[in-house]
C-alpha cells in the first residue's frame, strides 16, 4: 500500500546542512520555530505546501535573461535600471544581485519544501487512527502533497544546476550543495558542492518519489505528471541525453496541442489554458512581472524603462503572432528605417507587451508565469533530431518538420519546409527559433550557454544602436559568464566552498 512506502521513503534521505543563512536559516516574525505545533495533520501539510508554493518563483530568471542578453534595450524612460548594477553592460561578478538572487530564491524552496517534509512521516501516523473513509481521503492527499514537494525541490535543484554548473554535460563538473535536511539552528554544517552527478542521482530520487505519489491534475498551477514529464524532457536535453528526450516530449505534444493564432494572445493576459504544462500563479498583491520593464502599463505612456531589443523584434516575419500585439504593445512607436532616424531612442520605442496584466482581475502588469509550454516540447523535440542528424524532411521527425509545425500555428498558415546544408545550419534555425518563441520568458542566457557553440559560435547578438553607446553590444558564447558565479554571500559564510568558485571570478 503506498503510505507504508510512504514512510520508508520520508526517512531514507539523509540529513545535509547548508550555510546560506538567508535562504536556509530563516525565522520570521511570528513564525512558530517548533514544526511540531504547526503540522499536525494532513491539511496541515497541504497548507504548509501553499506556503512553497508562495515562494516557489522564476521571475528573477526572467528578469537576468532578458537584461544579460539581447532580449531588451535601454528604453527612452530608463532611469539607470539595468545600467546602475551593470546587468547590461555584462558585469556579473560574485556580488552581482542576480547572482544571490537566483541562488538564494531556490535554496529557500528547497528549505521550505524540507520543513514540511521532515514532519511529514510524524503526520502520517495520525493517519491510521481515523476511520476507513477519512484514511483514504487522507492518503490520497497525503500522497499528493508529498509528491508536489519533491517534484518542486527537484525543480529548484535543477534550476540552481543549470546557473551555476559550467558543463551540466560533464558528470564530474562541480554542481551545487545538494539540501535534503532541516538545518539545526544552533549550528552550522558547512557543505561543499557536489558534482553533477551526485546532483542528479539526488533530482532523480525525487522525481521518482513524485513519479509514484503523484495524479493527473485539472489546473495547470498545480504540480502534477506532467510537470514531471516537461522537466525531466528539459533536463536530458540540458544534459545533451537526447535520445532520451523524445518520449517526454512526444507524449506531451500528444497531450497538449499547440495554440491558435487567435488564442495565442491570450495565453499572456491569462485568458486561455492553452498549450500550458504547467503555470504559478499570479494574484493581487503579488510581484508584478510586467513591473521588470515599466513602471506603470505596458504602453507608450507607462514609464517603460527597457523596450524588446530591435534586434529580436526584427527576427519576426509579417504575420507572426510571437512579434505582434503579443510582445510589443500597440501604442509603440515603430520606426520604418530604424538604422537611419537621426532620434532613434525616441523615434523607436518598442514597448514590451508579453505582461500587460491579467485581464480577469484588471491587474496592470500582473501575470501568471508560465514555466512550462507545449511549445519548448516541440523544440526540444527539434533538438533531439538535430543530435540525431534528421535534419531535413517533412512531417514530425526532422528538424525541418517540426519547426514548420511550430511555425505553422504561430503564422496560422502553412508555412515554407526549412532546408539545412549542415547540423550547424540546423542548430542556429533552432536558436533562433527559440529566441522568437520563448522571448522573455527566462531561456535565452543558457540557450546561448549551451546551443551557442553548435549555432556557429553564436552568443549575445544586440542591435548596433541598442548597444554602442554603452559598448556592450556581443558576448561570446563561451565568455565564462555564461557560468555564474557562487555568491559572496555563499562564500563569506561558507569555508568549504571558498575554494570551489566558478572560472574567471
Amino acid at each position: 500500500m503506498k503510505k507504508n512506502k510512504l514512510f520508508v521513503i520520508a526517512f531514507a534521505l539523509m540529513g545535509l546542512l547548508v550555510s546560506c543563512d538567508d535562504a536556509i536559516n530563516i525565522i520570521q516574525d511570528g513564525e512558530v520555530n517548533n514544526p511540531d505545533q504547526v503540522y499536525n495533520s494532513v491539511q496541515d501539510l497541504q497548507r504548509g505546501l501553499n506556503g512553497v508554493y508562495a515562494v516557489f518563483s522564476t521571475e528573477n530568471t526572467i528578469e537576468f535573461n532578458a537584461l544579460f542578453t539581447d532580449e531588451v534595450a535601454i528604453g527612452y524612460q530608463n532611469g539607470g535600471q539595468g545600467l546602475n548594477d551593470g546587468l547590461y553592460n555584462f558585469q556579473l561578478n560574485a556580488g552581482t544581485g542576480a547572482a544571490t538572487g537566483i541562488w538564494g530564491s531556490n535554496y529557500r524552496v528547497i528549505n521550505f519544501a524540507n520543513r514540511i517534509l521532515a514532519q511529514a512521516p510524524r503526520v502520517f501516523d495520525q493517519i491510521e487512527n481515523t476511520d476507513e473513509e477519512q484514511n483514504a481521503i487522507d492518503v490520497a492527499t497525503y500522497n499528493y502533497v508529498i509528491g508536489e514537494l519533491h517534484a518542486i525541490r527537484a525543480f529548484a535543484t535543477f534550476q540552481l544546476l543549470s546557473y551555476y554548473s559550467t558543463n551540466l554535460k560533464d558528470d564530474s563538473a562541480l554542481g551545487v550543495m545538494i539540501l535534503d535536511f532541516v538545518p539545526d539552528n544552533q549550528y552550522n554544517t558547512f557543505l561543499p558542492r557536489s558534482t553533477n552527478a551526485e546532483c542528479f542521482a539526488f533530482i532523480e530520487k525525487d522525481l521518482a518519489i513524485a513519479d509514484e505519489m503523484l495524479a493527473p491534475a485539472a489546473n495547470p498551477t498545480r504540480v502534477s505528471p506532467v510537470f514531471v514529464s516537461a522537466l525531466r524532457a528539459r533536463m536530458a536535453a540540458y544534459r545533451g541525453r537526447y535520445t532520451e528526450v523524445l518520449p517526454y516530449v512526444n507524449s506531451l505534444i500528444s497531450q497538449f496541442p499547440l495554440a491558435t493564432k487567435a488564442n495565442y494572445p491570450k495565453i499572456w493576459t491569462d485568458t486561455s489554458l492553452d498549450e500550458i504544462i504547467f503555470k504559478l500563479a499570479r494574484v493581487s498583491g503579488d510581484f508584478r512581472v510586467g513591473s521588470y520593464w515599466a513602471s506603470a502599463s505596458s504602453s507608450y505612456t507607462g514609464s517603460p524603462f527597457f523596450e524588446v531589443g530591435r534586434s529580436l523584434y526584427n527576427l519576426f516575419g509579417a504575420g507572426d503572432v510571437r512579434g505582434g500585439a503579443s510582445l510589443v504593445d500597440p501604442t509603440s512607436k515603430i520606426s520604418t528605417n530604424p538604422a537611419g532616424t537621426p532620434n532613434y531612442k525616441e523615434d523607436d520605442v518598442l514597448v514590451i507587451n508579453k505582461y500587460p496584466g491579467n485581464t480577469a482581475q484588471s491587474d496592470v502588469l500582473l501575470n501568471d508565469i508560465k514555466v512550462f509550454r507545449v511549445a519548448e516540447m516541440y523544440l526540444l523535440k527539434a533538438e533531439a533530431l538535430a543530435a540525431s542528424g534528421n535534419l531535413n524532411g517533412a512531417g514530425s521527425n526532422s528538424v525541418a518538420g517540426v519547426l514548420r509545425l511550430l511555425r505553422n500555428a504561430r503564422y496560422g498558415a502553412t508555412q515554407p519546409l526549412p532546408v539545412f546544408a549542415d547540423a550547424t545550419a540546423a542548430w542556429s534555425e533552432i536558436l533562433t527559433e527559440r529566441r522568437k518563441e520563448l522571448a522573455l520568458e527566462g531561456f535565452r542566457y543558457l540557450d546561448i550557454k549551451r546551443l551557442g557553440v553548435l549555432a556557429g559560435n553564436r552568443g549575445v547578438e544586440r542591435y548596433s544602436r541598442d548597444c554602442e553607446q554603452y559598448n556592450a553590444c556581443t558576448l561570446a558564447p563561451t565568455d565564462y559568464r555564461f557560468t555564474m558565479p557562487i555568491p559572496t554571500t555563499e562564500l563569506t559564510a561558507n569555508p568549504n566552498i571558498r575554494g570551489q568558485q566558478n572560472p574567471g571570478y
